[in-house]
């Protein structure tokens, strides 16, 4: 070996949340994220959603977060505009 030190570059691996996004952008929604995402578009809360659907408000962050990578978006005003560009509002 020469005397330069060259540090171990591990291959780039895509962030987790890319690849999730990735893996879900393209599919359908769900009728479950349909409904979660009409109730988000008339403006309830996660808890108010879990209320109305008498789930967990995990289980409605859940089905935002796959709503959001179907969508290709990263947060509720995004998803909004893009479902009623898609018509789905």
């Amino acid at each position: 070996m020469s005397g330069s030190k060259e540090s171990f570059q591990p291959p780039y691996s895509v962030p987790t949340a890319i690849r999730r996004r990735l893996s879900l952008s393209g599919k359908p929604l769900t009728p479950a994220e349909l409904e979660i995402l009409r109730w988000a578009a008339e403006g309830k809360t996660v808890w108010e959603i879990s209320q109305i659907r008498a789930t967990s408000e995990a289980t409605v962050k859940f089905h935002l977060r796959n709503i959001y990578g179907k969508l290709e978006v990263s947060n509720r005003v995004q998803a909004m505009n893009e479902a009623v560009r898609r018509g789905l509002c």
